[in-house]
């Protein structure tokens, strides 16, 4: 049975869906006809979206969440530029729950962001208990210990026997800083990983999706482009993404899905600093041809 049917009462056999999805669809002697299936259809719903007359049905789809487009929503393109460079990577922030209302609607909102082949298997997880946050945080602290010791060590052979330094010698001495700087935070009582944000949202996905770094990517920064609209602000945190494909006490505590991988990470929350001017950004390179 197709996924997709067509109301002819309704079809004008103008082409459309033809002309967007000739996977699915075919016109014949002025007669459109479809059979959409797991085989040639990723869900995409553009069928549906396009045709003028609404005579489309997809049956694996939610109907009533088609709504009209009456009016396209449009921006003017300095005031878009410039809420994007007011966004900044903020790290201080109220002590102020976000409501699991706002919370869901970020998420829900999410789920409209373009994933490779329109997978959609980009999963959140979303993480406010504190005492949760502090493991998940001493997890990732004692993973970069262990890392940073294990660099210092090697260095310190390096400079006392004097051999050759090694290519991956400005990677070594980050994991010593970053070590050295979570120590410090620790000893003043601070979080160097969450810097006490009230959420810490988790996006991951199936490792066998070959665009499933950049469809958690793209959603995390839907979602924090969104945030700012509703009085948040997030930064993004690399280092638990990187802790969590090493660390096994770290990977059992996140106890992800089988064969799935965290791909990026946000914090969020009320924002404690005022930022008053945009900052300045080298200029991209850029070939032309």
């Amino acid at each position: 049975m197709s996924w997709v049917s067509i109301d002819y009462h309704k079809c004008t056999n103008c082409g459309i869906c033809v002309l967007r999805c000739e996977r699915c669809f075919t016109k014949k002697k002025d007669t459109v006809s479809v059979q959409a299936d797991e085989d040639c259809c990723n869900l995409c719903g553009h069928c549906v979206s396009l045709c003028p007359t609404g005579a489309i049905v997809h049956h694996e789809m939610d109907m009533d969440n088609f709504p009209d487009i009456d009016e396209p929503i449009t921006f003017k393109p300095e005031e878009f530029i410039q809420f994007i460079r007011e966004r900044r990577s903020h790290r201080h922030f109220r002590r102020k729950h976000i409501p699991r209302k706002v919370l869901e609607q970020l998420i829900d909102a999410v789920r409209y962001a373009p994933t490779g082949s329109n997978d959609q298997n980009v999963e959140i997880m979303v993480v406010e208990n504190p005492g949760r946050v502090r493991r998940l945080s001493q997890l990732t602290v004692e993973h970069f210990d262990h890392v940073g010791a294990h660099y210092a060590e090697k260095l310190e052979k390096i400079h006392k026997e004097g051999k050759e330094i090694p290519e991956n010698i400005s990677l070594m001495q980050k994991m010593v800083r970053y070590r050295e700087r979570m120590r410090q935070a620790r000893e003043k009582g601070l979080d160097p990983i969450f810097y006490g944000a009230p959420a810490v949202v988790i996006f991951h996905s199936t490792i066998h999706s070959i665009t499933a770094k950049d469809n958690c990517v793209i959603a995390s920064t839907t979602m924090g482009l969104l945030a700012r609209t509703l009085g948040l602000e997030t930064t993004y945190i690399g280092l638990l993404e990187i802790a969590s494909r090493f660390y096994q006490p770290l990977i059992e505590e996140l106890s992800l899905p089988e064969g799935h991988q965290v791909f990026s990470v946000l914090i969020a929350g009320y924002p404690k600093l005022n930022y008053l001017r945009t900052v300045d950004r080298r200029p991209i390179k850029t070939r032309w041809e």
